[in-house]
């Protein structure tokens, strides 16, 4: 079989330490939105993303596999259509044709909430947000309640009643 494309000898190392890079991109990236140090609606996370794509689809060339392929695509291109939606002034716009089109009271669709800017030190984009409640999980933990009592199972040498 003729070989149609050959590499030279250093490039495949290279070509593998990308995507060992981009590797490390996803899984760090996923673990600093578990653990709440970065948000994952943000700009940084889909950037993040996107780079870890191109890296690991820049790997395949040595080592094709469709699947890792079709995965990496999906990521650019979610990725790169998230970050257009999160431009600056885009969610006025979209909102200020989607009142000239329909209001909300001819629609039956209750109003979105009203965006208030973010605060210094948010993570994530920076720029607006939905004036929403805090999440249940995000309470303060002065105002958690205590847990419920044990429930107390009978043993099988105790009679139902």
């Amino acid at each position: 079989m003729i070989d149609h494309f050959s590499l030279p000898a250093h490039v495949p190392l290279l070509l593998q330490i990308c995507g060992v890079i981009g590797s490390v991109i996803y899984v760090g990236g996923f673990a600093l939105v578990q653990c709440e140090h970065v948000c994952g609606n943000g700009t940084g996370y889909a950037v993040s993303k996107i780079i870890a794509a191109m890296l690991v689809l820049l790997s395949l060339i040595d080592a094709f596999n469709l699947g890792s392929f079709l995965i990496q695509i999906g990521f650019i291109t979610f990725g790169y259509w998230g970050l257009t939606r999160r431009r600056p002034g885009t969610a006025e716009i979209a909102a200020a044709e989607s009142d000239a089109v329909a209001p909300a009271a001819e629609t039956g669709r209750a109003p979105l909430p009203a965006a208030t800017p973010r605060r210094a030190g948010t993570p994530g984009v920076s720029g607006l947000r939905p004036s929403l409640p805090p999440a249940p999980h995000r309470r303060p933990a002065a105002r958690r309640a205590s847990p419920p009592a044990r429930m107390r199972f009978p043993s099988p040498s105790e009679p139902v009643r």
